[in-house]
């Protein structure tokens, strides 16, 4: 038997999103919750200054997971590149 893991929270608390968003280290979390964000902001359950205060907090630490994530794709690790390209 498989359960799924819901966390979406009820009602949206401003302080408590911003520090989960804050908290959050794993891209895959944060985009879903901005999408969490975006789909209230579209039913209006919340209005603009909350839509645009949780970019502020979501999109800087997408973009630095992302940057991360790009650096550490371009480490050449030991062993898992082409080690002729280097001695040549």
């Amino acid at each position: 038997m498989h359960f799924l893991r819901i966390t979406t929270i009820e009602a949206f608390d401003l302080l408590e999103f911003q520090k989960k968003a804050r908290e959050t280290l794993c891209p895959k979390a944060l985009f879903e919750l901005w999408e969490d964000v975006c789909k209230r902001y579209e039913r209006r359950q919340i209005g603009e200054y909350e839509f645009e205060e949780m970019k502020e907090a979501i999109w800087p630490n997408l973009r630095a997971l992302a940057s991360l994530r790009r650096a550490m794709d371009e480490v050449d690790l030991p062993g898992t590149g082409d080690e002729s390209k280097r001695s040549a």
